[in-house]
């Protein structure tokens, strides 16, 4: 049998783990949601970088466009030039210098061509980036909505759990209840359940004395971890008739008598 006290205080006790419970989760809703605005920030600056860096590549092809002409008005000069030459040396001099004109101008076209490589690399990044940003967007914005929803049921439980908690508090002794509470502020519970002479609190086995006890309904503490002891038979698990045990029984009944 349980003690009518300790049968509360269990109530209690099942109150304040669902009261602790629901302010854990009721905490963890901002964590939850200011590590998925940080993955969104995150998000959205990998797509500002990849756009930043595609410009870059833009604003430099303009640059090696700009220097590809300034080396065709090089060539177009000296091509002009060669026809008022007077000597081989200055002729050759002006071809070495069309044919320096030219190298530099493939030089500046293979920039040219990897720059755009690069380009269409970052225009594939930045293809994934508004796509995954999109869909961090719409993950933070849906886990927004549940979270409001979740947090106003959270509020309205935990407030119903500490009226009740409350209640329940008002209906055991003053010295028991505040032995109760010594024993929970040390040790997170106050009352354990006993059960094949051992206190589940602690699982250390209880004197014979103490178990008989605690089993005809006594309050008394655990000897280890000092919780209140009880004993609830509705708990206990059911016990088995070994198999030879159960033959016995039934031959000595007469049972299955032949016809």
């Amino acid at each position: 049998m349980i003690h009518p006290q300790l049968e509360t205080l269990t109530f209690i006790q099942e109150a304040e783990q669902d009261i602790a419970r629901l302010r854990r989760e009721i905490e963890a809703l901002p964590k939850r949601l200011a590590e998925l605005e940080r993955k969104l920030a995150a998000e959205k600056l990998a797509l500002e970088q990849a756009e930043k860096a595609i410009k870059e590549e833009e604003t430099k092809r303009r640059r090696l466009e700009s220097d590809i002409k300034d080396q065709q008005q090089k060539i177009l000069k000296f091509r002009e030039q060669t026809s008022s030459v007077k000597t081989n040396e200055q002729y050759a001099a002006l071809q070495h210098e069309i044919g320096f004109a030219e190298a530099e101008i493939r030089r500046i076209e293979d920039r040219e061509l990897e720059s755009m490589e690069r380009s269409e690399h970052l225009e594939a990044q930045r293809a994934k980036a508004k796509q995954e940003l999109a869909d961090q967007t719409r993950v933070v914005e849906l886990e927004k909505e549940a979270a409001r929803a979740t947090s106003t049921e959270q509020q309205a439980k935990l407030a119903s759990l500490i009226d009740e908690r409350t209640r329940l508090r008002a209906n055991v002794d003053e010295d028991l209840l505040a032995r109760y509470d010594r024993i929970a502020a040390a040790r997170g519970t106050g009352v354990a359940r006993v059960q094949g002479q051992r206190c589940l609190g602690c699982q250390m086995a209880l004197r014979p004395q103490v178990w008989n006890q605690v089993r005809m309904g006594e309050i008394l503490p655990c000897e280890s971890c000092a919780r209140l002891l009880y004993y609830d038979p509705e708990l206990e698990p059911a016990v088995e008739v070994p198999a030879a045990k159960a033959k016995r029984k039934k031959a000595d009944t007469g049972g299955d008598e032949e016809d």
